[in-house]
């Protein structure tokens, strides 16, 4: 149970971009994320996310509907969500969420470590997957180039500790597109 006034919300998207936007949006407001999925490529929509808010920042992003997301349910209730997850379920386009969709209370530190990667991997393959999607994310001003900057360095540090040094050389690349981007708006 949430504290007072505190809803459980899923938030679904329809691409890649709207996805990100979704992300950094939730991230730059400090609104907990309790599961981020990214649907198989023959869904109907991207991914989804269930968060953690406050009913006015529910309100909040309702005005950015377009930006943010396709649609959005309020979970009051765990057989509500049970039921929101079998729908989804029985569209047989979600992969291993019932790993931590009703509560990720990690106790202890593997469990953390897990879901980071997994956070990590989600972002990663959100890089991987289109040009149109990685343009978007160096151009778009939702987040400032210092918070795209400092993510980057973040994911830089963890595929080096993992010595994934493609990845972190794609990770390089899109760091210097954030930086070059910047000094052009600037001028």
């Amino acid at each position: 149970m949430f504290k007072k006034n505190y809803i459980e919300v899923c938030f679904t998207t329809e691409d890649g971009i709207q996805h990100l936007r979704l992300h950094g949006y939730l991230k730059r407001n400090d609104i907990p994320v309790k599961t981020e999925q990214i649907f198989e490529k023959d869904a109907e929509d991207f991914g989804m996310f269930i968060a953690i808010l406050l009913h006015d920042n529910l309100v909040d992003i309702i005005h950015s509907k377009d930006n943010l997301f396709t649609e959005f349910e309020v979970l009051s209730k765990e057989d509500e969500r049970w039921d929101n997850y079998n729908k989804l379920k029985d569209k047989d386009f979600i992969k291993d969420i019932s790993d931590f969709m009703f509560s990720f209370t990690p106790e202890k530190e593997i469990d953390i470590n897990s879901f980071i990667k997994k956070a990590n991997e989600t972002t990663l393959s959100l890089f991987k997957k289109s040009n149109e999607f990685l343009v978007d994310y160096v151009q778009n001003q939702s987040m400032t180039a210092n918070e795209k900057v400092n993510d980057l360095n973040y994911l830089i540090t963890f595929f080096e500790g993992e010595e994934r040094y493609e990845d972190c050389a794609l990770l390089v690349k899109i760091r210097d597109k954030v930086e070059t981007n910047e000094e052009l708006i600037r001028k």
